[in-house]
């Protein structure tokens, strides 16, 4: 049985019980069309199958972060120091991106 979620929180929450019923069973599936720029999803365990798809650039971030917290718990790592260290990354590359505008000459 399909079932579309309206928005992405309900999506993140649903995926996320759905593993934790069945771990072995779950597939998470991203595609994305160039054509009208939008970003499918879809997760299943071959009863359910739980749809969402967006065009909205601000959906990405916690859709990135659902996909992170799948792979880690698919690979029995910890999600949460995934994310942590994900986010501790990005802040120091802003940092050198920042840095090296600042070093820059202005002519």
């Amino acid at each position: 049985m399909a079932q579309r979620c309206a928005d992405v929180d309900e999506f993140v929450e649903r995926v996320k019980e759905l593993y934790e019923l069945d771990p072995a069973r779950v597939r998470f599936v991203m595609k994305y069309r160039h054509a009208d720029g939008s970003l499918a999803l879809r997760a299943t365990n071959d009863e359910l199958w739980l749809l969402y798809r967006t065009t909205q650039a601000s959906d990405i971030r916690r859709l990135e972060a659902l996909q992170l917290w799948l792979m880690s718990a698919m690979a029995g790592s910890d999600a949460e120091t995934l994310t942590r260290e994900a986010a501790e990354a990005d802040a120091a590359a802003a940092e050198r991106r920042e840095g090296k505008r600042k070093g820059r000459k202005k002519r």
